[in-house]
């Protein structure tokens, strides 16, 4: 019993670990402190296209303490939408698909 038990914990805790709100957390925060490359695995295709012509122009603000936390998230079907508060208080909402079972953080660009 003991033994299941500890495995139902180590899902639940593997499946919270990949959900958007994770996976938006994660991106911001790498993003925030120049880490392109690994933002870019958490990220759509067309999103990290998207961030190369960015970083290509100097367009990624560096901040090496950079933290944020969740205030909310929405979740509905293979879309999800998460807000985020930075250290300043600032909040700034990430929209996320899920493709082949797995969150990516999906922007486009505003024309």
């Amino acid at each position: 019993m003991k033994k299941l038990i500890s495995l139902l914990t180590f899902a639940l805790l593997m499946s919270c670990s990949s959900g958007p709100q994770s996976v938006a957390k994660n991106f911001s925060e790498k993003l925030a402190k120049g880490k392109v490359e690994e933002a870019k695995k958490l990220a759509t295709e067309s999103t990290g296209k998207l961030l190369d012509f960015m970083a290509g122009f100097g367009g990624v603000k560096i901040n090496p303490d950079f933290e944020c936390e969740i205030v909310k998230d929405s979740v509905v079907k293979n879309k999800a939408w998460v807000t985020l508060k930075d250290e300043k208080g600032e909040e700034k909402e990430l929209q996320l698909v899920k493709i082949d079972g797995k969150w990516l953080v999906h922007m486009e660009s505003k024309k």
